[in-house]
């Protein structure tokens, strides 16, 4: 942190937009990022409470997902998701 120049309180650090933490939430979690991101997105969390009620409702919401099986949905989601699939894979 860095001081003003009276010598008075520390500047705050600057922050990350919610917006960009938002979006690198899944690469957050999966330990995807260059440290020095990881980093910044860390102190953004610490600071934003927001943000990290965010990151707590994706954490369960991944969590939920990887919990379910095949036959656990419903025979029209399975079809619509794995179209979705098809239509957006990378590979």
């Amino acid at each position: 942190m860095t001081s003003d120049p009276d010598g008075g309180q520390p500047a705050p650090r600057p922050r990350a937009p919610c917006s960009k933490v938002v979006a690198l939430l899944a690469d957050y979690l999966d330990g995807r990022l260059p440290d020095d991101r990881h980093t910044e997105l860390t102190r953004h969390l610490d600071d934003c409470h927001t943000c990290l009620a965010q990151l707590q409702t994706y954490r369960s919401t991944v969590s939920l997902l990887r919990s379910l099986r095949e036959e656990d949905l419903p025979s029209d989601l399975r079809l619509t998701l794995s179209a979705f699939l098809d239509q957006h894979a990378n590979n």
